[in-house]
């Protein structure tokens, strides 16, 4: 059994499929839905620190940790002070509003 989001191998995708895939920006990160959680949850509150993150998000600590560094990496969210407190920047807001029509309901 294939891959539940694998499309069926006896259909060919439609051209509008096709040129929705291929206008997708690969410079841009894509977003995971726990991405989007904490960038959703740091753009309503501002900042916050790393603990209360997650037990707002309900998002297991050590996740939220490896997820803040990642979008940290890429840019869409920063450190506010030397303690673990975070803040969404202005390409993480971007992020959010350009990923989340891709694949929410």
């Amino acid at each position: 059994m294939g891959a539940p989001d694998a499309r069926p191998t006896d259909r060919r995708a439609s051209e509008s499929e096709a040129r929705t895939d291929d206008a997708l920006d690969a410079d841009r990160p894509s977003l995971t839905r726990s991405d989007e959680r904490l960038l959703s949850y740091l753009a309503d509150v501002g900042a916050d620190y790393q603990a209360f993150i997650a037990g707002n998000t309900g998002l297991y600590a050590d996740h939220v940790e490896s997820r803040l560094t990642a979008l940290a990496d890429a840019g869409l969210v920063e450190r506010v002070s030397g303690e673990a407190v975070y803040r969404v920047t202005d390409a993480g807001r971007d992020a959010l509003r350009d990923d989340c029509p891709r694949w929410s309901d």
